[in-house]
């Protein structure tokens, strides 16, 4: 159980970096979504492959809803600060 928790960790860290990234580039904000479902399947197929979890449609479902979670909440965030 822990590597899966770890490996949920950097996948957050990673999809946060990149949407933040992604927000202050010229990449228009709408292909967030987009980028943080590619970073889903992209952690899903690594998790597979480095055996993290045993079923492919186990690993896609858990990795993206972490990366899509990871958005979500990051958004969330940045709307609270910006009515403070």
């Amino acid at each position: 159980m822990e590597i899966e928790l770890i490996f949920g960790v950097i996948q957050a860290v990673v999809t946060a970096v990149l949407g933040s990234f992604t927000k202050k580039g010229k990449v228009p904000k709408r292909f967030i979504p987009l980028q943080n479902a590619i970073v889903g399947m992209i952690a899903g197929l690594l998790s597979v492959y480095f055996e993290v979890y045993d079923n492919v449609i186990i690993a896609m479902f858990m990795c993206l809803a972490v990366s899509m979670g990871v958005g979500g909440i990051y958004d969330a965030t940045q709307t609270k600060l910006k009515e403070k």
